[in-house]
């Protein structure tokens, strides 16, 4: 065995343990009749869980506002955080302050961000909630209690807490740009689109499709500030896919399903992120 691959070995092992079995075993769950409650235990029952869940207008609509959710919180937050790179990428006074007060969110655990939004939201006691709407003269507006704005609340406080990431990985790949590009641009008379329709977003395309398969995986499996907000809530609104797998699992004690439905969401990532991995592999 040559070295490099000894060395690797360990890894490999420990990722096997922790990612490869409870893939498999959640496949397996997937085909199981396994409710806890049931005496007599867990039963193969094929694809009747899928089954289930296709006809489920629950699942529907879950799917549905998993989909809306994640593109709005992904695209939102990859344009900010490409707008904010290339603004602290020039001479900006008091970029470094400034810089590390943005990034400040990324350390903050989702539980948190959940309830310091769910807080300044609050129709009671939030400064938007409460006061600034209020001073708009829409103070009766409930945005945690109205279908389309609790939505709107839950991608907000995601936009908030992930694009420091998108971010960061767009000011790493800036600071990769040689100057000389851009000394050779400005040569030429190029103008600033055309400097960076030509030279920063073609440097740019390996870190926005990383920056695109981690927002994307972060958001599809996004559970903790919509729980912490909305529960899901009100109504179905902000019911993601991941909620409904919680609600099946923990709440009606279907195992089988609530597998059926991470499995679902397994094969979603891998259908949309395979694509972009071969795009930074050519």
């Amino acid at each position: 065995m040559r070295e490099e691959y000894r060395l690797l070995l360990p890894a490999v092992v420990v990722l096997a343990f922790l990612v490869v079995g409870p893939t498999f075993y959640l496949f397996y769950t997937s085909f199981m009749d396994w409710f806890l409650r049931d005496p007599y235990g867990p039963r193969f029952s094929g694809l009747d869980n899928y089954i289930k869940l296709f006809q489920s207008p629950d699942f529907h609509v879950s799917l549905t506002v998993t989909l809306i959710f994640s593109a709005s919180s992904v695209i939102i937050s990859i344009l900010l955080g490409l707008a904010l790179a290339l603004l602290f990428s020039t001479d900006l006074r008091g970029k470094t302050i400034m810089r590390t007060i943005l990034v400040m969110p990324i350390v903050l655990p989702p539980v948190v961000v959940g309830f310091t939004w769910k807080f300044i939201l609050s129709s009671e006691v939030g400064v938007i909630g409460a006061y600034l709407l209020r001073l708009i003269g829409l103070g009766d507006v409930s945005l945690l209690g109205d279908p389309t704005l609790a939505l709107v609340s839950v991608i907000l406080a995601d936009v908030w807490g992930k694009t420091p990431l998108t971010f960061l990985i767009f000011l790493a790949g800036l600071a990769a740009i040689p100057p000389l590009y851009y000394e050779s641009a400005m040569i030429d008379g190029a103008g600033r689109w055309q400097v960076f329709k030509s030279i920063t977003l073609p440097n740019l395309t390996k870190p926005l499709i990383v920056a695109l398969i981690l927002r994307t995986i972060d958001a599809f499996n996004s559970f903790d500030v919509i729980f912490v907000m909305t529960k899901g809530g009100p109504g179905m609104a902000t019911h993601t896919l991941p909620m409904l797998g919680w609600k099946v699992g923990f709440y009606y004690f279907d195992l089988g399903a609530a597998s059926a439905i991470g499995v679902i969401l397994l094969l979603i990532l891998i259908s949309i992120s395979m694509p972009l991995i071969r795009i930074i592999s050519r």
